[in-house]
């Protein structure tokens, strides 16, 4: 994939706090944009349903929104922590990571 943006957003949780991120990979350090590349190649994420969504939500848990923006199309995942698929979550944990990362630089 040709990734040009990614846009991230976690929402939810018990304080109800929002986490976003809208970044090109040219904007992270390489190995971390080289690791997040690595994830997305091998959760074929372009070729993921764009809902992934379990008829049961917990309270408190969080909802996630991964936007992938490529030279030739956008596409989008919403999913959840009770639907998530488990090899997503490592995607999950770094992509929240980067969301505070910029949370922190814009203080």
């Amino acid at each position: 994939m040709d990734i040009k943006r990614i846009k991230f957003e976690r929402t939810g949780g018990f304080a109800g706090i929002r986490f976003a991120a809208d970044f090109e990979l040219d904007d992270l350090p390489d190995d971390q944009a080289h690791q997040l590349l690595e994830m997305l190649d091998d959760l074929d994420f372009d070729e993921l349903p764009e809902q992934i969504l379990g008829r049961q939500q917990i309270a408190d848990g969080f909802n996630y929104s991964i936007t992938v923006i490529t030279a030739e199309r956008q596409h989008s995942v919403m999913t959840s922590d009770t639907s998530a698929p488990k090899a997503m979550g490592p995607l999950l944990e770094l992509l929240t990571q980067i969301a505070r990362q910029q949370a922190r630089n814009k203080k």
